[in-house]
């Protein structure tokens, strides 16, 4: 699976994913291009327990106003390394009951559930 990224959508990554991926993809507009692999489904990247940290991640990055790329690296490795441990059971949890919200909504669009 991969995300809707624009050069992640090129044909030639489209030849790639088919010659080496056995038609087991999942990856927006991929099946409409191929005619294989499956649905890219609504709101996927939301599914992912890592998009959870991104906003803790930013808030324990904002202070220190990195200059240079070096330095932001430095920052988000350190920040990473604060995350708590309930913090990653919680996303897995929430990740489990999101997939449950998908197959109840038939891979359709649960927004209107709060979670």
């Amino acid at each position: 699976m991969q995300d809707g990224v624009r050069p992640h959508r090129t044909a030639e990554v489209f030849d790639f994913l088919s010659e080496h991926s056995d038609n087991h993809v999942v990856a927006l507009y991929y099946e409409m291009r191929t005619k294989s692999g499956m649905v890219w489904p609504p709101y996927s990247p939301d599914l992912t327990p890592c998009d959870f940290f991104g906003g803790y991640l930013k808030d324990m990055m904002y202070p220190h106003n990195p200059q240079t790329i070096v330095e932001l690296e430095q920052y988000i490795s350190a920040a990473y390394q604060t995350i708590p441990t309930e913090m990653f059971a919680r996303a897995s949890a929430n990740f489990v009951l999101r997939l449950c919200h998908v197959v109840v909504a038939n891979s359709g669009y649960f927004e209107n559930i709060v979670l």
